[in-house]
C-alpha cells in the first residue's frame, strides 16, 4: 500500500525535550513563587512546590487513564485551589502566560536530521502533527515551528488541548486523516511512545512507526517499523 500521509508525534521526536528543560522547570517555578508570596508571603518553597507537583500528577493521571489532557489554564487553577489562594485574574493570565511560553524562552533542541527530512517529504506526502500537549498548547507549538521554518511543511495540526483528547484516542488520528482528506489507513504514524503513539496508530488501522532517537520506551504494544533516525526515513518508506 502506498504511503500517503505521515502524522508525526512533537516531544521527544520533533524536539529533544530535555534541553532546556531543567531551565524551563526553574523559570516558572520562581515565578510562580513570586506570584503566591504577593498573596501569601508566608508560604514556603516546599509547599508551593508541593502543590506544583500535585497539579502535575493529576494531569500525568487523566493524560494516561482518561486520554485528556487538562490545559496550562486548568493546572494553574488547580495550583491555585491546593495552596488555597484568591488570585487575581491579571496574576493567574501572567503565570499561565509564562507557563505556556516556556518553550519559546528556553527551547528545546530540534532533532538531528528532522529539518532535512521533513524538507524531502513535504514534496511527497500530506503531513500533520499529533502532539498531547501539557505546559506548551498549539498556539505556541505553531510559533516554535514558524521560527524554525517548519510550520509550512505541515497540512494539519492535532494538538490535545485544542481537541479535548489525546493520544491513543482514536480521535486524534481519525481528526488528523479527515483534515488531509484521508482515511486513518492511510496514515504512517511517527511517535516516541508506545502506550500512546503506537498503541493508538494501531487501534484505527494506520502505520507505527516507534522513534528511537531520542530515548528507547519499552511500554506498550509493539510497533510496525522502528526508526532509530530522521536520516533513515526515506529508506524506510521506500517501496520493497
Amino acid at each position: 500500500m502506498p504511503v500517503l500521509a505521515l502524522t508525526i508525534d512533537f516531544w521527544n521526536t520533533m524536539v529533544v525535550a530535555h534541553v532546556n528543560g531543567e531551565r524551563r522547570r526553574t523559570e516558572r517555578f520562581a515565578h510562580l513563587v513570586r506570584t503566591v508570596r504577593r498573596h501569601r508571603p508566608d508560604l514556603e518553597e516546599p509547599a508551593i512546590q508541593a502543590a506544583l507537583q500535585r497539579a502535575i500528577d493529576r494531569f500525568d493521571a487523566s493524560w494516561r487513564h482518561r486520554h485528556v489532557t487538562p490545559t496550562t489554564p486548568e493546572i494553574v487553577a488547580g495550583i491555585w485551589r491546593e495552596l488555597d489562594l484568591q488570585v487575581p485574574e491579571d496574576d493567574h493570565a501572567g503565570t499561565v502566560r509564562i507557563f505556556e511560553e516556556g518553550l519559546l524562552n528556553a527551547p528545546p533542541a530540534l532533532v538531528d536530521g528532522l529539518a532535512e527530512t521533513l524538507a524531502w517529504a513535504a514534496g511527497r506526502y500530506r503531513l500533520a502533527i499529533i502532539s498531547d500537549t501539557m505546559f506548551s498548547p498549539g498556539r505556541v507549538i505553531r510559533q516554535w515551528l514558524d521560527r524554525h521554518g517548519l510550520l509550512p511543511y505541515f497540512d494539519a495540526f492535532v494538538f490535545s488541548d485544542e481537541t479535548g483528547f489525546s493520544k491513543p484516542d482514536a480521535r486524534a488520528f481519525e481528526q488528523a486523516a479527515a483534515a488531509l482528506s484521508l482515511s486513518p489507513t492511510d496514515l504512517v504514524h511517527i511517535g516516541d511512545l508506545r502506550r500512546t503513539d503506537v498503541r493508538g496508530a494501531r487501534g484505527v488501522g494506520a502505520r507505527a512507526v516507534l522513534f528511537t532517537g531520542v530515548h528507547q520506551d519499552d511500554d506498550g504494544p509493539e510497533p510496525d517499523t522502528v526508526l532509530p533516525r530522521w536520516q533513515d526515513l526515506p529508506a524506510l518508506l521506500r517501496p520493497a
